[in-house]
């Protein structure tokens, strides 16, 4: 299913919108010859800016495109698209064959129970907190459960037998994608209505999502299962270059062995390059061997892994071994994937390549940071 004619869209929508204006300034200086015009003062810029915060205020939030940071476009990305904001939950999600609607029914209706059966510890909270109005009490009670539904969508029960059908990914991205377009064309039209005149944001997220449609259309294993990773790692999604390169490559193995084994080298500018060889060695163990320099910081990226590993209830044993020669050779940061040509993935490799990557670039912009 290729992406629908973006570009087009947007040129006409410019110039529907300039049409609109100029409609509406010849309808204003028409209805400023038959009436007399209120004598107002001229608005300071404190009032103009008054004025346009009350106008974005009343705007949805998801049209205050402008207004978001990277890692805010990315989650706005892939509500659009229908899809959860963690890669466990997307995992969890697509091999039981569930919607995104579905999935939040799910846990909506688990909420529900939670609250209609208050736990034991729930009942000692409210005995404490007697001397509270009702109101007090029903928001230290709702934040309990909110934290336990959170850990529940991070304790996420993964199929180790579950493979990852790439070509699934495939569909799946240029469905919800093209309902994307759909909302972002409506989101563009409110904006236009409540006096937001800059949608730059809005357009280049349209333009993103219409080239995944067209990626995904191609149905190559090796490009959706770049798709996946760009949209859950911590940059704009679906799209590489800015400041990140990801590359994938398939390598024609015949052996069986071809596809319980990953290499992710990742370079970065403050540490060289790091190289980790994944080996599924039971349906959920990894074992993880990492080779960087001396300069890395291994303890904190083994924290990193063993935190991830334990939300996916993957068993994973990481060693280290020191390469001093894997010094930095680029002012900008790339992750490679190594992997057998095939049209599945093991889910626990999937979600340990995604860990590794983003804790080592997110490492290394920390150290950039300092």
């Amino acid at each position: 299913m290729p992406g629908i004619d973006i570009k087009n869209f947007l040129n006409n929508f410019s110039a529907n919108q300039k049409l609109l204006m100029a409609k509406g300034q010849f309808n204003a200086a028409a209805a400023q010859n038959t009436a007399p015009a209120p004598k107002t003062p001229a608005p300071t810029a404190q009032t103009a800016q008054n004025i346009a915060q009350q106008a974005t205020s009343q705007t949805p939030q998801n049209l205050q495109m402008n207004t978001l940071k990277s890692i805010d476009r990315a989650i706005y990305a892939k509500e659009l698209m229908q899809m959860p904001k963690n890669i466990n939950e997307f995992v969890y999600m697509i091999q039981r064959g569930l919607s995104q609607g579905q999935f939040n029914k799910m846990f909506s209706n688990q909420l529900i129970a939670q609250r209609n059966s208050l736990s034991q510890m729930q009942a000692q909270i409210l005995a404490q907190l007697q001397d509270l109005d009702m109101p007090a009490m029903k928001q230290v009670v709702q934040s309990q459960l909110s934290t336990q539904l959170q850990s529940s969508l991070k304790n996420l029960d993964i199929l180790s037998n579950g493979m990852i059908n790439l070509t699934q990914i495939s569909a799946l991205i240029q469905n919800n994608g093209k309902e994307a377009l759909a909302k972002l064309i409506m989101n563009m039209t409110e904006a236009s209505k409540a006096g937001i005149t800059d949608l730059t944001q809005m357009k280049d997220m349209a333009k993103l999502i219409n080239a995944s449609i067209a990626v995904a259309s191609e149905n190559d294993p090796v490009k959706n299962l770049k798709l996946l990773l760009l949209l859950y790692l911590p940059w704009l999604p679906l799209k590489d270059g800015v400041g990140f390169d990801l590359e994938i490559e398939a390598q024609n193995k015949e052996n069986a062995d071809g596809n319980s084994i990953l290499t992710v080298t990742v370079t970065t500018i403050n540490y060289g390059i790091v190289i980790a060889t994944l080996a599924l060695e039971t349906s959920n163990s990894v074992q993880i061997a990492i080779e960087c320099n001396d300069k890395f910081p291994k303890d904190e990226l083994n924290e990193r892994i063993n935190g991830d590993r334990k939300h996916y209830s993957i068993s994973t044993n990481t060693t280290f071994a020191i390469n001093k020669d894997l010094k930095p050779k680029t002012e900008k940061a790339g992750a490679n994937i190594n992997m057998s040509q095939t049209t599945e993935i093991n889910p626990y490799l999937l979600l340990m390549a995604h860990t590794i990557i983003k804790h080592i670039i997110d490492i290394d912009n920390n150290a950039s940071i300092c």
